[in-house]
């Protein structure tokens, strides 16, 4: 099964899959990931790690649940969510 991604707000995106909780959030001048796992709440990381892209695209390379991410983002930028909504 295909992991979905869904829109939080204007800046954040999530995605589950395989026991992982992903947040993508615009941050800076990039994109910021928040991983929540398995591994991350037994190391004690205070229940996530983080790590920072500087494109959509560099995001879609690391990460196979996220491809697509670059052209949804760009979708949203220019479709208001109330249309999409109706």
């Amino acid at each position: 099964m295909m992991a979905t991604i869904q829109q939080i707000d204007d800046n954040s995106y999530t995605v589950t899959n395989r026991g992982t909780h992903m947040v993508l959030e615009k941050h800076r001048d990039g994109w910021r990931m928040k991983t929540k796992n398995a591994a991350t709440r037994v190391w004690g990381m205070g229940g996530e790690s983080w790590k920072d892209f500087g494109s959509l695209e560099e995001v879609e390379r690391n990460y196979k649940s996220w491809r697509g991410i670059a052209a949804l983002v760009d979708s949203a930028g220019q479709v208001p969510l109330t249309a999409v909504c109706h």
